[in-house]
């Protein structure tokens, strides 16, 4: 009996560490996937840029060159970082102005067909205390999870609000896309749970997450149909007062 218990102890430890590596896989492949669908993007924009002979080539050529090297570096340290330690890389929190952030993320987006955004703030610098490239993958996953949530027949319409409310900031991110099902509200944070028949489904679980991890959190409001609205607040980062003797 004590030797049955022991394997069943070493099966039960085995099967705990092999479902941990598989989640640990779905999230590498998730994060490796993340940053595909803007670079992927932006070289078909410059193909046809290259087609259709644009006179502002070599402005386009430039941007997305930037695009580009920037997200082979994302990709480069996610890979460096899994590859190290085996799990998510390790947040460098530091001071951004959010606004960057959104405007970085967007500028991603600027050539996706059939979709308009708009960027509505009212302060021209918001600071958060965050990892700068996980911050960015938030709004990288709430932007493409708006833009695939648009049926092919409607014309997108996404719109980004930043407020700020009392000591933290309120971002919304709102589509007029066909909304989540109420059945299925109740698991749209679940890790490997997606509405959508491919992906990872880690999407939405790694951005929660990450915006809590940095003293915030995230809900969502929906409308079959019409769209829906996710809504996450992060608390504002203040700089410590100076005075003249350097204190």
């Amino acid at each position: 009996m004590v030797k049955e218990l022991v394997r069943s102890v070493e099966r039960l430890a085995r099967s705990e560490r092999e479902s941990a590596w598989r989640e640990m896989a779905k999230q590498i492949a998730h994060e490796i996937k993340n940053p595909l669908t803007p670079m992927k993007l932006s070289v078909q924009h410059l193909i046809r840029s290259w087609n259709d002979n644009k006179e502002n080539f070599d402005e386009n050529l430039e941007k997305v060159t930037h695009t580009l090297i920037e997200q082979i570096d994302n990709l480069s340290f996610i890979a460096s970082e899994f590859s190290n330690f085996a799990k998510m890389p390790k947040a460098f929190n530091e001071e951004i102005n959010i606004l960057d952030t959104i405007r970085n993320t967007l500028n991603l987006f600027a050539n996706t067909e059939n979709v308009d955004f708009v960027f509505e703030h009212e302060s021209e610098e918001i600071l958060v205390f965050a990892d700068k490239e996980q911050l960015s993958r938030v709004f990288i996953n709430l932007l493409k999870n708006a833009i695939q949530s648009i049926p092919e027949n409607r014309h997108g319409k996404i719109g980004i609000s930043l407020v700020l409310n009392g000591k933290m900031v309120r971002t919304s991110i709102t589509d007029n896309g066909k909304g989540i099902p109420e059945d299925l509200q109740g698991k749209l944070f679940t890790p490997s749970f997606t509405t959508k028949s491919s992906g990872m489904g880690l999407g939405l679980s790694i951005v929660k997450n990450i915006i809590e991890s940095f003293g915030g959190y995230i809900t969502f409001k929906t409308k079959v149909n019409h769209g829906t609205t996710f809504i996450f607040e992060l608390p504002v980062y203040v700089k410590a007062m100076v005075d003249g003797t350097g204190r």
